[in-house]
């Protein structure tokens, strides 16, 4: 096979470039698949030679993106009641320090109280929007999964139903705009940019947060780092990818930093501990809260209270490790705050 010819799946790509910067792809990984939900295919994952961004390949079509989430993701199966009746907001000093200390990469917990409108997009099961309000912002979201229609109506906040671009918002509403783990997910990165950067007031602010493709853990753990999340992931960026993005779109990056959650490392070694098969569920990923719960509710025997104090020994050490890692800029998770520079 001559080198400028991939073949994936049955697909035929001649010379591919990278969406970001235009320079050529190499091939970094071959044959991943779903190690989650259970989406029955095989993806390739290309490197750019210029920008260190990678990409999912085939990528998937704006189409069936749509159903992916709906039929695989598990926001299907969320307890809607659970979290109108057990929602705390995370407000005050302590929570803040446990947020840092134990790696919280999720935007609302980062902000301080304040006042001002702030659209969150891909607001997931509605908790970031719920802590926004709980800090004082007018919040709203947007998501793609249909599943949250009727968490929205049940939290009773205000969520668009599909993407940015075809959402109803006028130019020039929000005085911040956040996205969670969300342009790691997108199709078109152009559009999505664009349409955010009209959206947004003047002096306004945007921070978003993506798994770093230069992430120490993801050259430990290679083809089973748990950010490749595949497909659900079409690309991963470095901190040079980012910037280049941004600055097509007339953005500036004000400070960019890493972070790496305790919670993500944890799930890193239990997957380890838990390898999939293609096409089938994994069991850690689908009913890993009721796992911790049922032990939780075990009799405390000396050998309970023995595993509880290697794991909370581990997970200190983890914690403690990660704020280390993110000292050096190579944390799993990038945090970009971005300001309007045209």
């Amino acid at each position: 096979m001559e080198t400028n010819v991939l073949w994936y799946i049955g697909k035929k790509m001649n010379n591919p470039t990278c969406k970001v910067c235009g320079h050529e792809m190499m091939v970094a990984l071959e044959n991943l698949y779903d190690t989650r939900y259970g989406y029955p295919d095989y993806f390739d994952v290309l490197r750019c030679t210029n920008c260190g961004l990678f990409l999912v390949n085939p990528p998937l079509t704006q189409e069936e993106i749509g159903p992916l989430y709906t039929n695989y993701y598990p926001y299907a199966d969320i307890d809607v009641e659970k979290i109108k009746n057990g929602f705390r907001p995370e407000l005050g000093v302590r929570s803040k320090f446990k947020n840092w200390l134990t790696g919280n990469h999720r935007i609302q917990n980062m902000l301080p109280k304040g006042s001002g409108r702030v659209l969150e997009i891909g607001c997931g099961d509605g908790r970031s929007l719920l802590q926004l309000k709980a800090f004082g912002y007018d919040a709203y979201g947007i998501e793609t999964d249909e599943n949250i229609r009727r968490i929205k109506d049940t939290l009773n906040l205000n969520v668009h139903i599909g993407t940015i671009e075809n959402s109803d918002f006028q130019s020039s509403t929000f005085d911040l705009i956040t996205a969670n783990q969300l342009v790691e997910h997108l199709i078109n990165l152009d559009s999505f940019l664009s349409k955010t950067k009209s959206l947004l007031k003047d002096n306004g602010t945007i921070i978003l947060s993506t798994p770093n493709a230069n992430s120490l853990y993801r050259i430990i753990f290679g083809r089973i780092w748990i950010n490749w999340h595949i497909p659900y992931h079409q690309q991963v960026f470095t901190s040079k990818s980012v910037k280049t993005l941004l600055e097509k779109h007339g953005l500036e990056i004000i400070k960019i930093k890493t972070v790496s959650p305790t919670a993500w490392t944890l799930h890193q070694l239990e997957a380890f501990r838990h390898p999939s098969k293609i096409g089938v569920k994994n069991p850690y990923w689908a009913i890993n809260s009721q796992k911790l719960k049922v032990e939780s509710q075990k009799s405390l025997t000396l050998g309970v209270h023995i595993k509880r104090l290697i794991l909370n020994l581990i997970v200190f050490l983890i914690t403690i490790t990660n704020r280390i890692i993110d000292l050096f800029r190579i944390g799993d998770c990038l945090v970009v705050y971005i300001k309007n520079s045209s």
